[in-house]
């Protein structure tokens, strides 16, 4: 993904923040990562990419929408 306005870069923020709030015991990351590693078996560092590409697969979706409605 390109980010090509600054609101992009806030956006991709935004949601890495709801998915990295490793302290929140309810973040997505918090619950991805209790099923992938305690019932899949992955190690911590396999969740991380994980978060990550679907962190970045959020914003670009979002992105794509918002940029769809201003056309």
């Amino acid at each position: 993904m390109t980010i090509h306005y600054d609101t992009d870069l806030r956006l991709q923020m935004h949601i890495s923040n709801c998915f990295n709030a490793k302290n929140n015991v309810s973040s997505a990351y918090k619950l991805l990562d209790k099923y992938l590693r305690h019932e899949c078996g992955l190690e911590m560092h396999e969740v991380d990419d994980i978060v990550d590409r679907l962190e970045e697969q959020v914003a670009e979706h979002i992105i794509e929408i918002i940029e769809s409605k201003q056309s």
